[in-house]
């Protein structure tokens, strides 16, 4: 058995005292900053998400009848996307957000006429005659690009500043998805199509703490029936004032 003296003792109490406080300060210095960049945000303008910490469990399974979603305050709603002039769009899309744990959860909601997915790889460019959702997230100088098909499937890229798209990046997220109606058939009338997503907040840079916010934009692109493909979104474009971003409360 080893004994340690008082002196000993006494050292290494000073030592966690010691990581303790670096601990608290830099929690500190962080939550700071977190603050000043959400103010100047607000204070531009900006589209805002108030992200809720669900009230319930979540299981990913592409529809959002779990507490998690369901019960009250219920989640923070982009509401109807919209096109790069500030006009509503059609067909309609919106987001719909909380967080639980070490997740930031997403309900991606798409009408959809004719549902168009032929892609079956993951981490390849989206080809531009598929339907898809496309997640930005910014911190600092990085962006985190995560992007989801009809399928499912999910191609996810980070980059620095003014730099190429890093498709090697992987953020862990996983992707559910529920459908009405046939994909890659122009004969049948679609309905709709919807994803929930999982993304591990440590892989965009955060920590899962209250009051922390990032950068984010959502755009959906979709092929209607006999017309060039169309694109919307919120927290990206004019209509929005700049980019959008994300509180979790």
């Amino acid at each position: 058995m080893i004994s340690l003296s008082r002196g000993a003792i006494g050292f290494a109490l000073v030592i966690v005292a010691g990581i303790s406080y670096v601990k608290h300060v830099n929690g500190s210095r962080r939550a700071a900053e977190s603050a000043a960049v959400l103010a100047a945000s607000v204070a531009r303008g900006e589209p805002l998400l108030r992200v809720p910490h669900a009230p319930g469990p979540i299981t990913l399974d592409g529809d959002t009848d779990d507490l998690g979603w369901r019960l009250l305050p219920g989640p923070a709603r982009t509401y109807a996307f919209r096109f790069d002039d500030g006009r509503r769009a059609l067909p309609y899309s919106e987001a719909r957000l909380v967080w639980s744990g070490d997740y930031l959860y997403l309900a991606l909601y798409a009408s959809d006429q004719d549902i168009q997915s032929h892609t079956d790889q993951p981490d390849q460019p989206i080809p531009p005659n598929d339907d898809s959702f496309r997640v930005v997230f910014s911190q600092g100088d990085a962006e985190y690009a995560i992007e989801v098909t009809p399928k499912a499937l999910i191609t996810d890229g980070i980059r620095k500043g003014e730099g190429a798209w890093d498709l090697r990046w992987n953020s862990g997220a996983h992707a559910s998805r529920e459908i009405d109606g046939l994909m890659n058939d122009t004969r049948s009338k679609d309905e709709e199509w919807a994803i929930e997503l999982a993304i591990p907040l440590v892989s965009i840079g955060m920590r899962g703490e209250r009051g922390e916010n990032i950068g984010m934009s959502i755009r959906r692109c979709d092929i209607p029936f006999g017309v060039p493909r169309v694109c919307a979104g919120w927290g990206e474009g004019p209509g929005d004032h700049g980019r959008g971003r994300i509180v979790l409360e």
